[in-house]
């Protein structure tokens, strides 16, 4: 089922919804369908919700008519979050991981006092968490290649690993995390 990127008023990414919950935003009039980038309205081709009275394509990226204060709570830690935080791919080497292939690795060893949490942990592969062992990056001479930080709702939605990607996302969501 393709979703739709929910945008605050003021443009900024808020989450992800249902094409439901989008067709209901619409015909209540609180959302309106954002352009994309070639200026048509960003819907998804060839998706259609249909009812008995009209059939209309479903919205790709939608825009709130009035504000919403959203207050963002940190939340626990979890790998899946952290994984699609880091792209899915080795903070270390950058090769493309997938379930079969992917650990949580210990900035900071978590035998040296290090704490599973977002700014500690980053996605790696089995070799190079291997190699860097009870060593901190620097000591391995394994630079990161990103800093770890905190997720953001959206890392919550698979919106990085999706293979419903929609172009207009890329103004709102940076395609690499």
């Amino acid at each position: 089922m393709p979703r739709a990127l929910l945008l605050n008023s003021d443009y900024t990414p808020l989450h992800f919804i249902s094409d439901i919950d989008a067709i209901v935003h619409y015909y209540k009039g609180t959302a309106e369908v954002v352009n994309g980038l070639d200026g048509e309205p960003a819907v998804w081709k060839g998706e259609f919700f249909r009812s008995p009275s009209t059939s209309i394509e479903v919205p790709a990226t939608m825009r709130l008519l009035h504000r919403v204060n959203k207050r963002w709570k940190q939340p626990r830690f979890r790998k899946k979050v952290l994984f699609n935080r880091d792209g899915w791919k080795c903070q270390y080497c950058g090769v493309k991981l997938g379930w079969h292939n992917v650990e949580v690795e210990h900035v900071l060893p978590s035998s040296r006092g290090g704490k599973t949490t977002w700014l500690n942990c980053v996605a790696a592969c089995h070799g190079c968490n291997k190699r860097k062992a009870n060593r901190t990056p620097e000591e391995a001479g394994m630079p990161l290649l990103r800093r770890p930080a905190a997720p953001t709702a959206l890392h919550f939605w698979d919106a990085m690993k999706s293979d419903h990607w929609h172009d207009s996302w890329e103004s709102y969501i940076p395609r690499n995390g």
